[in-house]
């Protein structure tokens, strides 16, 4: 399980209170609010970055490699390093030949791993993100804002892959949007924050 619970973080010298929240493997639950009210910063509390002052944490530990909870980020062109070849980068998390299985349910081609972010659209780079994320060691995916500036088509191809593919593996999602009618589609519960 993944769970936060009377919870506060430090920033910059002040106290922030944290929602209760909690996700079991398997689980889908969505999170809303308006911007700035601090749905990211939830988001990098669960997935460990920022450290609780006060409150209670539970997530499952590192076993052996990557984080079993990932954040997957709305702006995918920040997730890659802009130097390097997709293969490269996917080379780094876990490996390109390993994603194979993965090229095919989220619409991937083979030539994108040759070219560098900036040679791929927003949707290309998305689908190459979220895969990253989904290593053997994920339990949880964290999507914040993960179709939020692709087109409806896109969406649904990107939401239907995920969907089946974390109901296949038992990986719960936390799924951080402002459209309301996605996350009553996709999610079992919604927490809104203030």
């Amino acid at each position: 399980m993944l769970e936060i619970k009377n919870a506060q973080i430090d920033i910059a010298g002040s106290l922030i209170t944290l929602p209760n929240i909690a996700i079991k493997q398997g689980q889908v639950i969505g999170l809303c609010g308006d911007s700035g009210c601090g749905k990211t910063t939830l988001i990098k509390t669960l997935a460990g970055i920022i450290p609780l002052k006060v409150g209670r944490l539970n997530r499952p530990q590192y076993q052996s490699g990557a984080n079993p909870v990932q954040w997957l980020i709305q702006q995918p062109e920040f997730a890659f390093n802009p130097r390097l070849t997709i293969e490269q980068s996917l080379n780094e998390a876990w490996g390109a030949n390993e994603y194979q299985a993965l090229f095919d349910d989220f619409d991937i081609e083979l030539q994108w791993l040759q070219r560098r972010p900036q040679q791929l659209s927003g949707g290309q780079l998305q689908r190459l993100n979220i895969i990253r994320g989904l290593l053997p060691t994920t339990q949880f995916l964290l999507c914040d804002e993960i179709t939020a500036h692709l087109d409806m088509i896109t969406q649904k191809q990107i939401w239907q892959s995920l969907m089946l593919h974390a109901k296949k593996h038992h990986i719960g999602l936390l799924v951080v949007s402002h459209d309301q009618q996605l996350l009553q589609v996709l999610c079992e519960s919604i927490t809104s924050l203030p």
